[in-house]
């Protein structure tokens, strides 16, 4: 909790409003391919603009060079949890404690792969998972996921996460959303909680993006109040 608030406090500057890396194949061939995140790589890029990284372009390197600055952080990949809590990349893996040693200034880190926010408990730490590795590199918040989850569902749910975000719609309000939104437009055993329910948001629960009537209500009061101001003094 008190990680919590110090984190609240950090101005973050960022230069665009996403990264996202998702290598669909693998340069290792006993690694399986994610046809599905290619898809949901490409609905995303038609609601937000930011640098996508596809295939080969979605390396180690270019994750740890290019995606510092980013209001969002997208990962769609394979992860484990297992002993050794990793992320993978087009050409090798991101293990848990690399990201000690990575920093970011992302407002929402999305980690689109399986078990997430799983990994060793320690006593007087708590769990350390790959979520928690991003919370230590810099993140306000993070997505990411209880169990292995299911390639085409989370297409579907991270589309429509992100169509909500753009909406100014909070963090926690865009998620819970876009799970209903999947809920609706499924039936039978595709409505069971391990196509949907993987996902939890940890840590700030705002909107990722103001909406613009906020900021024009905020301009309109600060106009009045600077017009109230100068009345007073000509009154005087």
């Amino acid at each position: 909790m008190t990680f919590s608030e110090l984190n609240k406090g950090v101005i973050r500057k960022t230069n665009n409003d996403l990264s996202l890396y998702s290598p669909i194949m693998f340069d290792n061939t006993n690694i399986s391919s994610l046809s599905f995140t290619e898809k949901e790589s490409d609905n995303i890029e038609k609601v937000l603009n930011g640098n996508f990284y596809k295939r080969n372009q979605a390396s180690k390197s270019n994750f740890l060079s290019k995606s510092s600055n980013s209001k969002i952080i997208h990962l769609a990949t394979h992860a484990n949890a297992s002993g050794y809590p990793r992320i993978q990349f087009y050409d090798s893996i991101l293990p848990l404690h690399e990201l000690y040693t990575y920093k970011n200034n992302a407002d929402l880190v999305v980690l689109s792969a399986c078990e997430t926010n799983l990994g060793e408990i320690k006593k007087g730490e708590g769990v350390l998972s790959l979520a928690r590795g991003f919370f230590h590199s810099g993140a306000n918040s993070v997505v990411s996921s209880l169990w292995k989850i299911n390639d085409a569902s989370t297409s579907e749910i991270m589309s429509d996460f992100y169509k909500n975000l753009k909406n100014n719609q909070s963090k926690t309000l865009a998620l819970n959303n876009a799970k209903r939104t999947y809920l609706k437009n499924h039936s039978l055993s595709e409505k069971s909680p391990y196509y949907w329910a993987s996902f939890v948001l940890i840590g700030d629960t705002n909107p990722v993006f103001e909406s613009n009537l906020t900021l024009h209500l905020s301009i309109l009061l600060i106009a009045v109040i600077l017009l109230f101001i100068y009345f007073l003094k000509k009154r005087g």
